[in-house]
C-alpha cells in the first residue's frame, strides 16, 4: 500500500516509474528484509550473519532502476525526483520488513508530503516567465517543427506573429510560457543547429 500510493503521485505526473513499479520496489523491498531476519533468525547459531546484508545490495541495486527514471532532454533534466521517489519507497520497505513500523509510516508521510504539498510550493517559489522567442526561417514548415521542439521541452506558445523578410525568410516570434529552471541558452544552441534556421533569439 505504502509503495502503491506513493507511486501513484509519479503515475499522475506521467513519469514512467509510477503506480506498479513503487509497489514492487517497496514489496521486493520489504521481502529481502524479512528474509534477512529469518536467516539471521535460524542460521546466526551456526554462521556468522549479518542481517543487514541483503537489504545493503537492495540499496546499491536500486540505483540501477533509479539511473533508469532520469532523463535529459534539450534543456536539462527530469526524473530525479521519481529515481529519489524509488530509492525512499525501497528504504520504507526495508523499515517495514524489520518491524519498524512507527519509523517506516513517519517516513512514508514525509515523502507524500514532499510529493504532494511542497510540489504545490515549489510551483509558487519556480514561478513560469514571459518571453519573446523569435527565430528566423527559410522554410515557413519550420512552424509545426518548433512547436514541437516547444511541446517537448514543456515550453507553452500562447501567441505567434509571422513576418515576411523578404528572399524565403520569415521571422516567427513566438509568445512562450516556461519554468523558471529551463536552461534556454541549450534550446538556443540546439535549434541554430537545425536546417532551415538561420538565427534565433530571446529576451532575457
Amino acid at each position: 500500500m505504502v509503495g502503491g500510493l506513493t507511486g501513484l503521485e509519479r503515475e499522475k505526473s506521467h513519469q514512467f516509474a509510477g503506480f506498479r513499479t513503487h509497489i514492487l520496489v517497496s514489496v521486493g523491498s520489504c521481502i529481502t528484509a524479512l528474509t534477512s531476519l529469518a536467516l539471521f533468525h535460524d542460521y546466526s547459531a551456526y554462521a556468522n550473519i549479518d542481517p543487514g546484508r541483503l537489504t545493503a545490495q537492495v540499496l546499491s541495486g536500486i540505483g540501477f532502476l533509479g539511473a533508469g527514471a532520469i532523463l535529459k532532454t534539450s534543456n536539462g533534466i527530469r526524473g530525479l525526483t521519481t529515481a529519489a521517489g524509488i530509492w525512499a519507497t525501497a528504504c520504507i520497505g526495508i523499515t517495514v520488513g524489520y518491524g519498524y513500523y512507527v519509523l517506516s509510516i513517519s517516513a512514508w508521510l514525509f515523502v507524500m508530503i514532499t510529493l504532494y504539498i511542497l510540489k504545490n510550493i515549489d510551483k509558487v517559489l519556480f514561478r513560469k516567465k514571459q518571453t519573446i522567442f523569435s527565430v528566423t526561417v527559410n522554410n515557413i514548415n519550420m512552424i509545426s517543427i518548433l512547436y514541437g521542439k516547444f511541446e517537448k521541452s514543456q515550453i507553452d506558445v500562447k501567441n505567434i506573429d509571422i513576418e515576411n523578410d523578404g528572399d524565403n525568410c520569415w521571422k516567427l516570434s513566438f509568445f512562450i510560457v516556461y519554468d523558471r529552471r529551463i536552461i534556454m541558452e541549450e534550446l538556443v544552441k540546439e535549434l541554430n543547429m537545425s536546417k532551415n534556421i538561420i538565427s534565433v533569439d530571446y529576451l532575457h
